[in-house]
């Protein structure tokens, strides 16, 4: 071990972070913190300071002091260099200031992570750093923006019975306090299942939805009780219509919940697997435009390799990957600056060109393939609208790789006319979405059983305008089909524990007309 710990502090040694690379305890890092400036005032201005069994090698920052403690046998170059591209990271993400530095506090120890590994120096410059540190996770920034449009939906609805509480009590004025309910209005509807092959004959063809609530008019009978209302009863009355509304809302809610737990519904996320010393995750995100006509505008795909070492006995390893046919032909990769690239073309082997060194527990594999080819779309989606003289017919069909296995398909189709959609037929489920106008044709699953399917609806008015289609899915296995094969020490060849996930999502995917 070469860097024991990485820390910023104050001039009187108080620690506002630091990142340990060895087993220390708390006490010990803040006890050789708060040393720290002691020892600066005894001695001449250095760069650095020892004591009798380590080194401090410091750099000031205005009011602060960013510190690597090392032992006495590193490299004092070696270390200097470290301390110099922290101090040019450090203003990247933080102000020279207490209370920021706190505030950022997990920012900075993912920007030391990147710089030391295992407590030595990974050959990185901060413009890679920063690349490094700014990737997103693409399933995070969907359920982000999942997060949002449910809070901007309760916002409106609670919005929507503000103004329906306003109008009973401006009915009521009207009326001189006599109080005439309305109806709930809450025209909702829940989605459901309609598979073309399990439909009652004898019901309706429409039955992708639930028709809103009746509208319950309860206007007060004559008699002594209607000579007894009064302000304050009329506004009881008024709460008592809204509970019954939410009455309502309760059993929608019920009829919602009760879809959510049936078997029909899109199969949940997977969870996450338990992780082993060694974890290797593989990530790779289709995007591809789209014509009708089956014409390719562009197809990128974009992949990564990340390795996690979760026991730290484990640093000396190498790694045989196996890949599918099209990886050499269509792809191409690009290894981490310390893995062997000429070993890996000639034997896709992932090993280091130092074997002194521990394996780095980041990405250290990535691969791109753009192309035309619509033999590398997995799912292919068609639209055939058939405008009449009042209503419009849309025939929908998709077609996937005979390799594939997806998951939780959505393909959004945007509905020119006002009116809900009525389906003939379908394979899977849909819903509707009011607001935005919207088709959601849903498929839990695509394998060998159904590799073709087609959904059928019918719309008031005459139009061809159902573009863009936006399709989503996801996988376990990605079009690079890169596997792996074992985890081996690098000394011995002794085979490792590890654990792998390989994920397929889509950035973006739309078909224009």
């Amino acid at each position: 071990m070469v860097v024991l710990a990485a820390a910023i502090c104050t001039k009187n040694g108080k620690p506002l972070l630091s990142r340990q690379f060895s087993e220390m305890t708390k006490s010990r890092v803040e006890g050789l913190l708060s040393a720290f400036p002691k020892l600066i005032g005894t001695g001449k201005q250095h760069t650095f300071i020892e004591t009798e069994n380590i080194r401090y090698v410091y750099q000031p920052l205005e009011s602060l002091y960013i510190v690597l403690i090392t032992n006495k046998n590193s490299n004092i170059l070696e270390d200097l260099e470290t301390l110099h591209l922290l101090a040019k990271l450090v203003p990247e993400y933080a102000n020279f200031d207490e209370h920021d530095i706190s505030r950022k506090a997990f920012e900075l120890v993912f920007t030391f992570d990147e710089v030391i590994a295992m407590g030595y120096k990974e050959r990185v410059n901060v413009q890679q750093i920063k690349t490094f540190i700014s990737m997103e996770s693409h399933e995070e920034e969907r359920a982000r923006k999942e997060e949002q449009m449910r809070e901007k939906e309760a916002k409106n609805e609670g919005r929507r019975k503000i103004k329906e509480l306003e109008k009973i009590r401006a009915e009521n004025i009207v009326k001189g306090g006599r109080y005439a309910g309305i109806g709930s209005g809450s025209g909702g509807y829940i989605p459901v299942p309609t598979n073309s092959s399990e439909r009652n004959p004898s019901s309706s063809p429409t039955t992708g939805y639930i028709p809103p609530q009746p509208h319950i008019n309860t206007k007060q009978a004559p008699g002594k009780e209607g000579m007894k209302l009064s302000k304050a009863t009329n506004k009881n009355s008024a709460i008592a219509q809204v509970l019954k509304e939410e009455r309502v809302v309760e059993k929608v809610e019920d009829v919602a919940a009760h879809l959510d737990s049936s078997p029909n519904q899109l199969l949940p996320t997977t969870p996450a697997i338990p992780q082993e010393g060694v974890h290797i995750t593989i990530e790779e995100e289709f995007m591809a435009l789209v014509e009708n006509d089956g014409t390719v505008d562009t197809i990128d795909i974009k992949g990564g390799l990340l390795v996690t070492i979760n026991d730290s006995n484990i640093s000396k390893i190498k790694i045989p990957t196996a890949q599918g046919p099209l990886a050499r032909k269509s792809f191409q990769f690009n290894t981490h600056p310390l893995i062997d690239k000429q070993l890996f073309v000639e034997s896709n082997l992932l090993k280091l060109k130092d074997p002194s060194r521990g394996f780095p527990s980041t990405g250290i594999l990535k691969w791109r393939c753009k192309t035309t080819d619509d033999s590398m779309i997995p799912l292919k989606v068609s639209c055939w609208p058939s405008p009449g003289r009042d209503s419009t017919t849309v025939n929908m069909e998709y077609e996937s790789l005979a390799s594939f296995e997806l998951k939780n398909i959505q393909i959004f189709i945007p509905n020119p006319s006002a009116s809900s959609p009525i389906v003939n037929n379908i394979d899977g489920l849909y819903e509707y979405n009011t607001k935005e106008k919207m088709v959601v044709w849903k498929i839990p699953m695509i394998d060998d059983t159904n590799r073709t399917g087609s959904m059928e609806f019918t719309v008031k008015g005459n139009s061809s305008n159902f573009y863009p289609l936006s399709v989503f899915f996801n996988a376990t296995t990605t079009m690079c089909d890169i596997s792996i094969k074992d985890v081996l020490y690098e000394d011995s060849n002794e085979s490792i524990r590890f654990s792998s996930e390989s994920t397929l999502s889509v950035d973006k995917y739309e078909i224009n007309n």
